[in-house]
């Protein structure tokens, strides 16, 4: 190897020295390029993000939980209030990862008595908001808060808020109309509609809570503070007041929601009363029940299988997503649209001798024996199918179709302020084309007109055309909202009817209609007597709906048939009859006929009605949650 010896004589460096100084030129100039690349990557590119994280390290984000506004009945009452309740937030960053989170899981089960295999579960949901504080567990009690906060500073990430809790007067009053509250889903989340929540936040899940949930829940706070490497507050930054949620005053009659739940008893069915004035709703019962303390903080696994698994269905609002055949009461409905049509007037005779005969085949009356000759009022007093098989003849399914959606709402949800609200079904041509692909047949518009074949509708729709007959012709949009109202009560919205239709028809015609309604209640003869109520005058409609054809019931005596070929019992009503301020609507499933075993029922409510006297607390109780429903034979 070539040793140095220094620079020659002329001053000018050896070429061994001038090769090492070109290439210590160039390897300080690179290693400067990549220090002030990098440089400029963590300040200029990924500055904002890393003083997020830096920041991220010594501040915690977390939202100020709100109050969630009361529900009341229509005179001021509570019907849901709020109680104390403390949550266990976590803080995914803060402790750690997946091994730490699975052991903080046991632990704190292991304090408080929780299953740490659904601890763990829920924490590792958590993951998508690391930064920020989620609901881990939302109802503790006053005990496991006192436990948790005594072992805090060894379970990094943790901390305890106090929060509120739902807490219905009674758990089994008007439990399909007010609902309950459940934990949002990640899909929910996802989806855009629900912002400023995040996983661990309870939202509405059915009834009201859920229809006027955004009313209901308010706005969650905010609330900046610098925590130490152990999540202890040092400092709070800034704070965004929640803003409360609304007071919710409902149509609900407490007394007569208590008397319909009465009435119903053990039976599976339903009871609606409405204000034909202004369709308020001041009474919707279903049956069987089930109980709303059992979702106060959180139902069970076990008891939402239960309810899930029943196949009497007892988490169904039957008066407003139960869709039935509605039987004789829809020719209140096939008698105005038949009037407005021009088909028939109230003086139009029809012969019944006990049945109609259609080519092959003999549509029966109700009374075998037949009525002979019967006009309009006749045909609601005696409720003469035949009369009617004959209007739906001249009236055809068309023409009858429209005019009971035009009059009476009927095939839609109207908007009852629940979105479990079903629209029914009103059958027509075009419907059936598109549905099975064949053409419709006279032979089923015969059905149609008396309540059965491919029609439905909800208890709900059947009091609304009952409603519109008392009213004299005007078709509102049914709603339990009442008021809304802020923290200090004042109203800040007021309800007023909405007018959605009112039929064309002459004012006579219409009352003819009312005095054959008025007849079934009060006139020998009528079917529907058992209604009546002593010192009112009473108009209604009985009906007793098929729910299978007359071939099914082949080898089994009436009394002996399984309980889900039983006729569903029907009875509409409204008084009093000369200025009606109430409609009762009944539907009892699989219970037989509609004017002995509905009538009683709507008599009932009706009688508590204009006896405000009656003390509904020693009326017979109702179970909230009957194993099965009277009338149940040991087979579905």
């Amino acid at each position: 190897m070539a040793e140095w010896t220094g620079p020659s004589d002329d001053g000018k460096a050896a070429p061994g020295e001038t090769f090492r100084l070109f290439w210590l030129h160039w390897t300080l100039i690179a290693a400067f390029t990549v220090i002030v690349a990098r440089l400029w990557f963590l300040q200029v590119d990924m500055g904002e993000e890393y003083r997020q994280k830096s920041e991220v390290n010594y501040t915690r984000f977390t939202r100020i939980p709100t109050t969630r506004g009361l529900i009341k009945d229509r005179s001021g009452r509570t019907l849901v209030d709020n109680t104390v309740s403390y949550e266990l937030l976590v803080t995914p960053k803060e402790v750690g990862g997946a091994e730490e989170g699975k052991a903080l899981a046991e632990e704190v089960g292991r304090v408080i008595g929780r299953d740490p295999a659904e601890l763990y579960r829920r924490f590792r949901t958590f993951r998508r908001q690391p930064y920020e504080a989620a609901v881990w567990l939302p109802d503790l009690d006053r005990a496991d808060m006192t436990l948790l906060e005594t072992r805090r500073y060894g379970l990094p990430g943790l901390s305890v808020r106090v929060s509120s809790m739902r807490k219905p007067v009674s758990g089994s009053f008007a439990p399909h109309v007010i609902g309950y509250l459940g934990e949002i889903s990640q899909a929910r989340l996802e989806g855009g509609r629900y912002p400023g929540l995040s996983q661990g936040d309870l939202i509405g899940q059915s009834g009201i809570e859920q229809s006027m949930d955004s009313l209901l829940r308010g706005e969650k706070g905010t609330r900046l503070m610098t925590v130490d490497s152990k999540g202890r507050l040092l400092e709070e930054l800034e704070s965004e007041y929640p803003v409360p949620g609304r007071n919710l005053v409902l149509t609900l009659d407490s007394r007569l929601q208590r008397v319909a739940q009465a009435v119903l008893g053990e039976k599976a069915g339903a009871v609606v009363v409405m204000d034909p004035r202004n369709f308020e709703i001041l009474a919707m019962a279903s049956s069987p029940y089930f109980d709303l303390d059992d979702f106060t903080g959180g139902v069970s696994s076990e008891r939402w299988k239960s309810l899930t698994d029943d196949p009497f269905h007892p988490m169904e609002n039957r008066a407003v997503s139960g869709q039935y055949p509605p039987g004789s009461t829809f020719k209140i409905a096939v008698s105005l649209a038949a009037l407005a049509e021009g088909v028939i007037t109230p003086e139009t005779v029809f012969h019944c001798g006990g049945g109609l005969r259609l080519g092959d085949h003999i549509f029966g009356c109700w009374n075998r024996r037949g009525h002979g000759g019967v006009n309009l009022y006749r045909s609601l007093k005696e409720s003469c199918d035949v009369y009617y098989y004959e209007t739906g003849r001249r009236l055809g399914v068309d023409r009858m179709a429209r005019r009971v959606r035009q009059f009476f709402g009927l095939g839609r949800p109207l908007g009852a302020d629940l979105s479990a609200e079903r629209g029914g079904l009103v059958p027509d041509q075009e419907w059936k084309l598109r549905r099975f692909k064949a053409p419709w047949n006279l032979g089923e518009t015969l059905p149609v007109s008396i309540g059965q074949g491919y029609l439905l509708a909800t208890p709900l729709q059947v009091a609304q055309y009952t409603a519109v007959a008392a009213n004299g012709g005007t078709l509102m949009r049914p709603h339990l909202l009442r008021e809304i109202t802020d923290l200090e009560g004042r109203v800040v919205e007021r309800v007023e009817p909405e007018v959605i239709n009112r039929i064309d028809l002459r004012p006579d015609y219409v009352e003819k209609v009312r005095k054959g309604l008025e007849a079934v209640v009060n006139d020998p003869g009528g079917t529907g007597r058992r209604a009546a109520v002593p010192g009112v005058r009473v108009s209604g409609k009985t009906g007793t709906a098929q729910v299978v054809s007359l071939k099914r019931y082949q080898g089994y005596s009436r009394g002996g048939r399984p309980y889900r070929y039983q006729d569903h019992a029907w009875y509409t009503a409204y008084a009093p009859s000369e200025d009606p301020e109430v409609v009762v609507t009944v539907l009892l499933e699989h219970s037989g006929s509609g004017g002995a075993n509905a009538g009683p029922v709507a008599g009932k409510v009706l009688a508590a009605y204009f006896d405000k006297s009656v003390d509904t607390t020693v009326m017979p109780p109702f179970q909230a949650r009957p194993d099965r429903p009277t009338g149940w034979k040991g087979e579905l």
